[in-house]
């Protein structure tokens, strides 16, 4: 069985201590989880998208730009 426990930074070392202690116990830390990437960062992570991305605002600088209306559901 496995069994996670979500634990406040401030306490994780206590919890780690006490489990640790207890013969049956095989405790790990879990992997910190990945901080959320904003948008702009994902397009430019990758040569083409960054690409893209310059492309479209160079567009925008030029004025080339197509207004739209949203679609109504």
């Amino acid at each position: 069985m496995k069994i996670t426990l979500e634990v406040p930074d401030h306490k994780a070392a206590f919890m780690m201590e006490l489990l640790q202690s207890l013969p049956f116990v095989k405790a790990t830390p879990a992997r910190r989880k990945a901080k959320p990437q904003d948008e702009t960062e994902y397009l430019l992570s990758s040569p083409a998208n960054a690409k893209a991305l310059m492309e479209a605002i160079q567009r925008i600088d030029a004025g080339q730009v197509v207004e739209r209306g949203l679609i109504e559901p």
